[in-house]
């Protein structure tokens, strides 16, 4: 129901009074400073209420028509200040509601008067669409009647007992919420400054008093530590380029030394932790085994790290002296999943009292969990919980705020958080166009941030078989394309970073979206039918879609990775993440999931996939002995039983993102990056080393995929860039 702002130059709303002439907001008789855009956003909302408030709309009240900006980005940065003016938050509103890529709503009862005088029986106007209440409290005091009752006599004292009782409670929730935004960050003194340009960084450490970083820099197969003094921007070298993927690295306390975690030559999947001088010199192994990167104790006399045992899925958090001696046991998470392997690491409060880290739970619905555990006795509780991917949390200076990136699925990248400790409240901090990496440093003081930022560009190009010298480009813009499949009737299908899957004539034209499926994951081509995985509901679904993208069948739900489908013989396979790894198939009908056979080793590192004529499974995988193995292996199983029939060594020095049958079912194909250049490899089923198809001299292949007939080779080619960042202004 519309409110007229001339008409009623007097609204109130929760706490606040808004003088309408005036353009005046008021807290409880104090004036707030909420002017300018973030004001008139107020008013248009309240002239509104219950009304969706479309983009377009806030665009055209706020920005002539002759106006240029960035439309998106500042009316995101006006409404987190209106935001912030109100106390209000985007994953809870109180006030205004954000309704994704369409523009908000205003969710409050409003109550208003045509003068400025106090309001004795103000019109309130309310709607059905109500915010989910935040705790049992909060339920409680929606649910009161707007008159309250008269009561019997006899029980006036307890009738008004109970109403005082229920709004102390209210009252001592939100006084704990509004404590909770006060301290939060304000994204108007965020300033980010890229420090990097070679946009080929991977992992960053900021040094205590934020005169250096150091970072790595990927060179294909091979990674280079570097460190940059921030005023001068001057590198200097700290380790050559050499085989090995670090994970994540952090300075010593006294910013001498720069202690990382990298893998074995030969097994990406086996780390240790190393410390080498910051300005270059031999590194020193202090502890073998190790997955995550570490964090020092407020004396700098301890570390603490994550280890993870794949026979049980569990993961350890240890902690250790900082020369490495002494490691023991703090506490285990139990259903960790491996795809969490390899994080950025946990961070260790200030006062010395607690841990925190982030890692991603296997069940029926895979969610991603911030721990926090007692140094003193190792109890572990959630603090934070999301099905959607969490970085590295880091301590804010006082030890009452965390500070982590999560993936936003609305816009396709990660962000920055805040989450409140100990209330585990979280907050959204950014909101740009930026790609936040889950590695996060910062200085002692808290003052300065350090993350690398990334962006991705790849294209579908189609080439004459393996005549690489006559391929052409054949799409172009957003979004960035990541798979690439060709129909039974010659029609391209991709998934893309938007999430979505997008079909299009061989050619690239006559592009538009297939089916009505978001947050899509593995997709496979089986004739007449489509298999995709999609993350929509909070877990894998793995669903079958017509070749027209109706009729969608759910097939499964759970723990998925990597579904193939077998026309021939009317099976899905897919593997399950959680630990003892399996085979499972299901009917392209629907039914009941049967195992197939268990997966070699400990962890599947590609695909699954099925040949051509259905007769043959094949997939990579690593074991985990608790040292280094020379390689990963590659299995070729027969699909009717699982039983193994070939056993390949495949190169370790990267990880394969998949692997790809020839189409006589006779060879498997798969892409080796080497100096920073992807290339294809085949390995057949009949030789016992593999042999080089393509010489390419530049470039990076995402995805390879062959037409049916063998005439035409897709392949999904880009390149990704990714720089360090700094985030001034966090007090």
């Amino acid at each position: 129901m519309s409110l007229p702002a001339e008409s009623q130059p007097f609204i109130r709303f929760g706490e606040f009074q808004l003088d309408v002439e005036a353009a005046e907001l008021r807290n409880n008789g104090s004036k707030s400073s909420l002017q300018g855009q973030p004001l008139q956003i107020l008013i248009l909302l309240l002239e509104n209420p219950g009304r969706l408030v479309t983009r377009e709309e806030l665009k055209k009240k706020l920005w002539p028509s002759d106006t240029f900006v960035d439309f998106d980005q500042s009316l995101n940065r006006a409404v987190n200040r209106l935001r912030d003016a109100l106390g209000d938050s985007a994953e809870n509103p109180r006030f205004v509601e954000t309704l994704p890529r369409r523009g908000y709503r205003f969710i409050a009862p409003v109550a208003k008067d045509g003068s400025k005088g106090d309001i004795q029986s103000p019109q309130v106007y309310q709607w059905p669409s109500r915010p989910e209440p935040r705790s049992r409290d909060l339920e409680l005091v929606t649910a009161l009647p707007t008159v309250l009752p008269t009561p019997k006599p006899r029980r006036n004292r307890k009738f008004f007992a109970a109403v005082v009782l229920i709004l102390l409670a209210v009252g001592g929730f939100f006084l704990r919420q509004r404590l909770v935004w006060k301290r939060s960050i304000s994204f108007e003194n965020l300033e980010i400054t890229k420090v990097t340009d070679n946009g080929k960084v991977r992992n960053v450490a900021i040094s205590p008093d934020g005169h250096y970083v150091a970072y790595v820099v990927f060179l294909g197969d091979k990674q280079e530590l570097r460190l940059r003094q921030v005023a001068s921007r001057s590198d200097v070298q700290v380790l050559p380029p050499d085989l090995g993927n670090f994970v994540g690295m952090t300075f010593s306390p006294d910013g001498n030394y720069i202690y990382f975690v990298r893998s074995d030559r030969n097994d990406l999947s086996f780390r240790y932790l190393y410390s080498v001088p910051a300005l270059g010199g031999t590194p020193r192994k202090l502890i073998t085994d190790v997955d995550s990167g570490i964090a020092f104790s407020p004396d700098g006399g301890q570390i603490t790290f994550e280890h993870w045992v794949p026979p049980r899925n569990e993961a350890e958090l240890k902690i250790a002296n900082s020369d490495g001696t002494g490691e023991r046991v703090l506490a285990v998470v139990h259903d960790s999943s491996f795809m969490s392997l390899g994080a950025p690491g946990p961070s260790w409060s200030p006062d010395g009292r607690t841990i925190v880290f982030s890692k991603l739970l296997v069940g029926k619905q895979g969610r991603w969990v911030i721990y926090a555990v007692s140094v003193a006795d190792g109890t572990t509780r959630e603090l934070y919980s999301s099905r959607l991917g969490i970085g590295r949390a880091v301590w804010l200076p006082g030890g009452d705020m965390l500070l982590f990136a999560r993936y936003e699925p609305s816009v396709r990248r990660s962000q920055l958080w805040t989450l409140a400790f100990p209330e585990g409240i979280p907050r959204r901090l950014t909101h740009d166009l930026s790609d936040y990496s889950a590695d996060l440093s910062l200085t002692h003081d808290g003052a300065i941030a350090a993350s690398t930022v990334s962006t991705v560009e790849s294209q579908i190009w189609v080439f004459p078989s393996l005549d690489l010298t006559k391929g052409r480009q054949v799409t172009s813009g957003e979004p960035p394309m990541f798979s690439v499949k060709e129909t039974i009737d010659g029609k391209i299908l991709s998934s893309a970073a938007d999430g979505r899957l997008w079909m299009m004539d061989h050619d690239g034209t006559n592009r538009s979206l297939f089916g009505n499926v978001v947050d899509v994951g593995w997709v496979s081509i089986c004739g007449r039918f489509v298999v995709l995985t999609s993350e929509e509901s909070g877990s894998t679904t793995l669903v079958r879609l017509n070749l027209d993208g109706t009729h969608p069948t759910v097939l499964a739900r759970g723990n998925l990775w990597s579904p193939t489908c077998s026309e021939q013989n009317g099976v899905v396979y897919y593997a399950n993440t959680e630990q003892p790894q399996k085979i499972w198939r299901v009917s392209m009908e629907g039914g009941s999931p049967v195992e197939l056979t268990s997966i070699l080793g400990d962890c599947v590192m590609s695909s699954i996939t099925v040949s051509p004529d259905g007769n043959l499974l094949a997939y990579t995988y690593s074991t985990y002995s608790g040292v280094p193995v020379p390689s990963e292996h590659m299995a070729v199983i027969q699909a009717r039983d699982g039983k193994t029939l070939r056993l390949f060594d495949v190169p370790g020095n990267t990880w394969l993102p998949g692997l790809y049958w020839t189409p006589d079912s006779k060879a498997m194909q798969y892409l080796l990056v080497h100096n920073q250049v992807s290339n294809i490899w085949e390995q057949s089923l009949d030789a016992r080393a593999p042999r080089q198809l393509t010489k390419l001299s530049s470039g990076q292949i995402v995805d390879l995929s062959w037409s049916a007939d063998r005439k035409r080779l897709y392949l999904i080619r880009g390149n990704g860039t990714s720089d360090v960042v700094l985030l001034t202004g966090l007090h």
